[in-house]
């Protein structure tokens, strides 16, 4: 004898419906937004190289919750062409300290740069970022005058770029520009920071530990 299905209530069904259709929307925009992201970020990064205005690498997204980008799993590479695109408006060779937008981006770049080093999957794009970290650290040691009480600003930045080029070594420790910045800082630094600091660790030229210039090819520097 057969068994009779159980008779599903008329509204029952209808929420299931309603349900199902909801899904299918998410899902087309959803796929919508990927293919719309493979599109856009490869044409930003032509506009960039080119100096033209960028859309963001990330077009206005459709789904909720940045679903597509999220599926994609390019939330990273995105962050870190954003922070490249601070880091050209930074203009980090200009020694111009009277320009209130210049330290606008620059205290930007420091912020991006920070979560990428804290956040990004992947160690060399975190030592780049601490690399360039310490960079910032330098440009405004060099645009610091060395004189009266910000002679100690100085000392605490020529600090925080060395440990920046160190971490960038420790994540990365084939990363020869931070090696190259952290002796060529350190060299500079000779006089200005407590001996420990200036001297630092650096076990002989070319081996696994170590730090400077000298543990890698030679390079241009910053």
């Amino acid at each position: 004898m057969r068994r009779r299905l159980p008779h599903l209530p008329r509204e029952l069904l209808l929420v299931v419906a309603a349900a199902c259709l909801v899904a299918a929307v998410l899902l087309a925009l959803v796929a919508v937004d990927v293919a719309r992201s493979r599109s856009t970020i490869p044409a930003d990064d032509t506009r960039f190289a080119v100096g033209a205005p960028t859309s963001g690498w990330s077009p206005r997204a459709l789904a909720p919750f940045d679903a597509g980008e999220r599926l994609l799993g390019v939330q990273d590479d995105v962050a870190f062409r954003r922070m490249l695109r601070v880091l050209r408006q930074s203009k980090l060779l200009d020694y111009t300290v009277s320009d209130p937008m210049l330290a606008i981006h620059r205290t930007e770049l420091a912020e991006r740069l920070e979560s990428i080093v804290v956040h990004d999957p992947d160690p060399v794009l975190r030592s780049r970022a601490s690399s360039l970290l310490g960079i910032v650290s330098v440009v405004s040691w060099n645009s610091t005058p060395n004189q009266g009480t910000q002679q100690l600003d100085r000392s605490e930045l020529l600090l925080a770029a060395i440990a920046s080029f160190e971490q960038a070594i420790e994540i990365d420790p084939e990363n020869d520009d931070a090696k190259y910045n952290l002796q060529l800082m350190l060299q500079r630094g000779e006089g200005l920071l407590p001996t420990e600091a200036a001297a630092g660790k650096n076990p002989s030229a070319g081996g696994k530990g170590s730090r400077g210039a000298g543990a890698g090819a030679p390079g241009s520097g910053y």
